[in-house]
């Protein structure tokens, strides 16, 4: 039986809408996403036919559908008449204001509480890229149903269905598959069934990222290395880029240690230069306590001699240490 303040919220992106023939323009050789163009082509998503069959029956049985999308308003036109083309009822579409770039699960979290606080949500359906929106949800006791990537051979639409697979984890996930034809969905299934589902795979990269960071805090603990500042998130990533940092500064030293009787021999000078300089440029390296700064120059940070020698000299010459 319905209950009378029952809804059904559904996202767009990778849920009703199938966008596997715009990401490219997200990701590229040229390591640039275009945004402008990925939501440009919005009009051209192929619809997820199954789900939308799903939606229709519980708007007929009188529970109201909420589209809830992190897709900016700059592209609202296109998104109705898209929905409009494919006949797909909706009752509700809060779509991401125009320059607002929080996180979905922000956005979406605040749309729920501000207009929906006293509905009883029936069921959630969410992009298995939004993994922060479906633990959200499942932190409400709302039940969410992730849909997963195509599973098929290509973009076209010759045979199409929507799977239920039970990962290894005992999670479900819906997953279209769609392509010329079904030849490779067994095997496809079984390698799905098999493995976690993308929430648990995120959960546990995150379990393995906090080790690392306590990891990095105790050594630099160990080495007498101050405080990280910054937000939670800011001061574990950037404890991990500064460990590797300062693994590759041991490495330089041991390095200079090798080479310190003939480089004094053949040049003491310019050796007593370079010592001075990277002696200073270690103490600067241990004087950055803002989080951000190590993200921001995270690029070649890594635990090697070469990083190091090279992490060393670019900061000498900028400071104008030699």
């Amino acid at each position: 039986m319905t209950s009378h303040n029952e809804i059904v919220i559904c996202g767009l992106d990778g849920v009703l809408a199938l966008i596997e023939h715009r990401l490219h323009h997200l990701y590229n050789e040229e390591g640039i996403k275009h945004w402008d163009r990925f939501l440009a082509a919005c009009g051209d998503d192929m619809p997820n036919l199954p789900l939308i069959e799903r939606l229709n029956q519980a708007r007929a049985e009188g529970v109201p559908i909420i589209l809830l999308t992190g897709r900016s308003s700059e592209v609202k036109k296109q998104t109705i008449e898209w929905l409009r083309h494919w006949q797909i009822g909706y009752d509700a579409l809060w779509m991401r204001p125009a320059n607002d770039f929080k996180p979905a699960v922000e956005f979406k979290s605040n749309v729920i509480a501000q207009n929906y606080a006293n509905a009883t949500i029936r069921r959630a359906y969410e992009s298995d890229s939004h993994i922060d929106v479906a633990r959200w949800f499942a932190d409400q006791n709302v039940p969410c149903t992730l849909i997963g990537h195509n599973q098929g051979n290509s973009a076209t639409r010759d045979v199409f269905e929507l799977k239920i697979i039970r990962h290894a984890c005992n999670h479900t996930v819906l997953y279209p598959f769609y392509g010329d034809d079904d030849f490779n969905w067994p095997e496809r299934i079984k390698h799905l069934s098999e493995g976690p589902c993308r929430l648990c795979q995120v959960e546990e990269q995150r379990k393995e990222q906090r080790r690392k960071s306590e990891r990095a805090r105790y050594h630099a603990k160990q080495r007498g290395l101050p405080p990280l500042e910054g937000s939670d998130k800011q001061t574990a990533w950037a404890e991990t880029i500064r460990l590797n940092a300062f693994g590759a500064v041991d490495k330089v030293l041991k390095w200079m240690e090798q080479i310190a009787p003939r480089a004094e021999a053949e040049d003491p000078d310019h050796w007593h230069t370079m010592q001075q300089g990277i002696k200073r440029s270690i103490e600067y390296l241990e004087n950055q306590i803002d989080a951000k700064w190590w993200i921001d120059h995270r690029q070649g940070m890594a635990n090697n001699l070469d990083s190091g020698r090279a992490l060393l000299a670019s900061i000498a010459q900028e400071m104008g240490y030699y």
